[in-house]
């Protein structure tokens, strides 16, 4: 059975150790692994799933600052809505997959948010269509794509969601 609890710093290394196992079959993240130390320090709030006593999973919530595609998308849309937090960093340990982990980290993220009185957004790489299609089965709803860059030339299309209306 699956338990989603709040990230400790004891999690980080297994957190990086599944963030390695992700990236080796899907590119996730596009920039690649290296030292991500810093990669979860700009976490508000974040969570772990455990599965058998072993973190298997991640998930975060941030501030909304305006370098976030999604988040500057928004803000276009509605720029009187201050009411928003970005949804992030979920990955879950590719033998983990389909068991129902990131439903559980992204409900707890979602609760978390609702408590605030805020909205979630997020965005999901074109290439990602798993995590498209989960959002949008979880009643997430797309408000436009838009392009995010990484490196000095790269760029991909961004599809971007907001949670269910609260």
């Amino acid at each position: 059975m699956a338990t989603v609890r709040l990230r400790t710093d004891q999690d980080i290394t297994a957190c990086l150790d599944i963030l390695k196992a992700v990236y080796e079959t899907s590119r996730y993240p596009v920039g690649g692994v290296g030292d991500h130390a810093l990669y979860f320090a700009k976490d508000d709030d974040a969570w772990v799933v455990e599965t058998d006593g072993t973190v298997a999973g991640h998930i975060a919530l941030s501030k909304a600052r305006a370098e976030n595609v999604a988040v500057a998308l928004w803000r276009q849309q509605h720029p009187e809505d201050n009411q928003v937090a970005v949804l992030g960093r979920l990955f879950v340990h590719p033998n983990r997959r389909k068991c129902g982990s990131a439903s559980s980290l992204i409900h707890t993220a979602v609760e978390e948010a609702r408590r605030r009185g805020q909205r979630l957004l997020m965005f999901a790489l074109i290439k990602d269509q798993d995590a498209i299609r989960l959002y949008r089965k979880l009643g997430w709803q797309h408000y436009g794509t838009t392009v995010f860059k990484w490196g000095q030339e790269n760029e991909m299309a961004a599809e971007c969601f907001t949670s269910p209306v609260l």
